[in-house]
């Protein structure tokens, strides 16, 4: 039986799709990123007409070269890479969130599957039987009828279990760890780029500039060369520049105490987990009693040597290992179950 995960209404996600998301993004970002970078590195020219120093009329043309800017290119092709960093955390964290239910799920069915070979095996005897006994007139149409659906039904739930199976082999399942270094990872990626957001912003605040050039007199047709440098602060530089080295801390802050955040994603992964497990225990407790009433049925036939308490026996047999199936079913997942919150923190 199946034990519902409510996992933060994350999809279920193929791993190489999402590799391949994640591609895309890191792509999309990294040429957002050059789009800055390649204006701000660059050095520019310029040329003006006139001389507002010397009040003649000249041309001036040449290079200027500004180190802020540079610097500011720098920072766009870091925060390209921290936002891909970023994105490839917070993808893989909701993958690992996810896929809780998708493992869950394969550790029922491949412990189901192998349980109900057995119980199959027993429901085709069954039949056999019946069907030997039909042609000797010690069994009826109905007999045979009810072996055949008791297989039947047997044949069907296997069918569907390796189905599933095969569906959910196209989610390859993360692997087993902790995951809260995974969401503080997240975190701390989602603060870098934060931080290099504003850093970013703070250092137009300042500027050294360096340029070279041609000046021509228009009057005269004399020209020379010159080379200058330039300086420039903004009062503001220093508080701007210290708020921008406190951000990171202050996003990481935040996100951590963020009701969506990946903390809280983690805790709330934990809770379902906890009364995935609480329910699956009353699940395995139904199983077990329902074998045991199904064994005592088949201990009060022993003895009887009637055509009706063999057939009786025979299908309490069966169900018997179909119950068994189920409750391999049920425990395979719960010791998952509790293995990941043993992993994770949690208390089943």
């Amino acid at each position: 039986m199946r034990s519902p995960l409510l996992l933060c209404s994350l999809a279920l996600l193929p791993l190489l799709s999402a590799a391949g998301e994640a591609e895309s993004y890191c792509a999309l970002a990294t040429a957002l990123g050059r789009v800055q970078a390649a204006t701000l590195s660059a050095p520019e020219a310029f040329a003006s007409l006139g001389d507002p120093a010397t009040d003649k009329r000249s041309v001036v043309v040449g290079v200027r070269k500004s180190f802020s800017r540079d610097r500011q290119g720098r920072l766009a092709t870091e925060l390209a890479e921290a936002q891909c960093a970023a994105y490839r955390s917070q993808q893989r964290l909701g993958l690992r969130l996810a896929s809780v239910e998708v493992v869950t799920e394969q550790r029922g069915l491949v412990a189901l599957t192998a349980a109900l070979e057995t119980a199959l095996a027993a429901a085709d005897a069954h039949l056999r039987q019946e069907r030997l006994l039909l042609a000797r007139s010690q069994a009826t149409l109905l007999d045979v009828r009810s072996a055949f659906e008791a297989r039947d039904r047997l044949q069907e739930k296997r069918a569907r279990a390796a189905q599933r199976l095969n569906y959910l082999a196209a989610h390859a399942p993360i692997e087993e760890a902790p995951l809260l270094p995974d969401a503080e990872r997240a975190i701390t990626d989602q603060a870098r780029v934060t931080e290099l957001g504003a850093l970013l912003q703070a250092e137009s605040g300042w500027d050294v500039s360096v340029a070279v050039g041609m000046r021509r007199g228009l009057s005269d047709g004399g020209q020379s060369a010159f080379a200058s440098v330039a300086l420039s602060r903004s009062f503001g530089e220093g508080a701007s520049r210290s708020a921008a080295q406190e951000t990171g801390a202050l996003a990481a802050r935040w996100l951590a105490d963020q009701q969506e955040g990946p903390l809280y994603k983690l805790q709330r992964t934990r809770d379902a987990v906890a009364g995935a497990h609480a329910a699956g225990e009353m699940v395995r407790t139904g199983l077990l009693e329902r074998r045991r009433v199904l064994r005592e049925t088949l201990d009060t036939l022993q003895g009887s040597d009637t055509a009706a308490a063999a057939r009786l026996a025979r299908n309490l047999r069966t169900e018997i290992l179909a119950t068994d199936a189920e409750l391999a079913d049920t425990e395979a997942r719960q010791s998952y179950l509790q293995s990941w919150l043993g992993l994770n923190g949690g208390q089943p």
